[in-house]
């Protein structure tokens, strides 16, 4: 997975995004590109910006952007991957009180609708699970195609405490607040 910083935001989403059958031609079925393909998230203590990421995820997809209405998706994040620039503060987000990244220790995504918007734009609704909890989310997202490859990127927000997520005294959203942005970028090649 690529080192390069995101401007990315809070947490969620992806560890083996698994795009079910959808499309069709030369998008029937992709895979991940991991070393190129990154999920952050941000978001704040104290008003001051803390960023995140998820290190292990995999993808199969099958993406078409001619049809994108007959895709669908799913996306497992392994939550024992996150890291924080500070040890600390990665040990303590695998605790219960936050992702309780023992007692679970997968996020997933599955999506119910594509839409596409116009001019490589699109949106994807689905089914966020964390920490045992599912609330529907929607996302931008953006499409484009690079070679051989198609790039899938986009950023949403979710709201920590729906999910349980800093419980507590971390609850109080004055000290930590409840918004939480995701930013993600996907890198998909066809399947072998």
């Amino acid at each position: 997975m690529t080192k390069r910083r995101w401007w990315g935001r809070w947490w969620v989403i992806v560890a083996v995004l698994v795009l079910g059958p959808a499309a069709s031609g030369a998008w029937a079925g992709q895979v991940l590109v991991p070393e190129r393909s990154e999920i952050f998230f941000i978001g704040k203590q104290m008003g001051v910006p803390a960023e995140g990421k998820f290190q292990k995820f995999a993808v199969e997809a099958a993406l078409d952007p001619a049809a994108v209405e007959k895709s669908t998706a799913r996306i497992v994040i392994d939550m024992n991957s996150v890291a924080l620039p500070a040890a600390d503060f990665t040990t303590e987000v695998k605790r219960k009180r936050w992702f309780d990244a023992a007692g679970f220790p997968e996020a997933t995504f599955e999506s119910k609708r594509f839409r596409s918007l116009g001019d490589g734009r699109y949106e994807i609704d689905g089914t966020l699970t964390l920490k045992g909890v599912s609330r529907e989310i929607s996302s931008p997202l953006m499409l484009k195609t690079d070679n051989s490859e198609l790039v899938a990127e986009g950023e949403f927000e979710i709201k920590r405490l729906d999910f349980n997520v800093g419980d507590g005294p971390w609850a109080d959203t004055d000290t930590v607040a409840n918004e939480v942005r995701i930013r993600f970028k996907f890198r998909l090649r066809p399947q072998p």
